[in-house]
């Protein structure tokens, strides 16, 4: 096999790297896990084509780094859709589920009402008043304890009317 033949086996196998690491990356960066399971047989199909057609002698080192590289556009393409719904998913603007409760004052938290809502991560808590939210805002520690939540912190805030998302920053800054 020429130089060429093994660069281009090398740069096959770097692909298939790819693939495994955009596989961790949507782990790690919360990607439906449908497109985890996805990019991750596709990694999986582009392996079992390029590197087992090659060892057997059915395809050439040029082949095998063709059939890689489709495979990795595939998955690029994929990252991309991936990632703008999941832009899209934190764009969207949250109305409550029924039957969901202020965890400031217990009471029931309306889409009638001038409720806000406060987000970490994909969990949303929603408040029947903004005085709620800012008082939940200022004694987070306590209310976390009082009310046994698992948030670490609050990463932004909507209230109803509003045309996006803030972050708490901000919103505890300018009002």
């Amino acid at each position: 096999m020429s130089e060429i033949g093994h660069l281009l086996i090398f740069a096959s196998r770097l692909f298939e790297v790819f693939g495994f690491l955009m596989v961790i990356l949507f782990i790690f960066k919360g990607i439906a896990l449908k497109y985890v399971f996805i990019t991750a047989g596709i990694t999986t199909s582009g392996i079992l084509l390029s590197l087992f057609g090659f060892l057997s002698g059915r395809i050439s080192a040029l082949q095998s780094f063709a059939i890689e590289g489709v495979f990795a556009g595939f998955i690029l393409a994929l990252a991309f859709h991936a990632f703008m719904e999941k832009r899209e998913e934190r764009r969207r603007l949250p109305k409550p589920p029924e039957k969901v409760r202020c965890p400031v004052c217990m009471g029931f938290v309306k889409k009638e009402d001038q409720y806000c809502v406060a987000r970490e991560g994909k969990d949303l808590l929603y408040f029947d008043t903004e005085e709620h939210l800012r008082r939940f805002l200022e004694d987070l520690a306590e209310y976390k304890k009082l009310r046994k939540l698992n948030i670490k912190k609050i990463e932004d805030v909507y209230i109803k009317g509003w045309s996006q998302w803030k972050k708490v920053e901000e919103y505890i800054n300018g009002g």
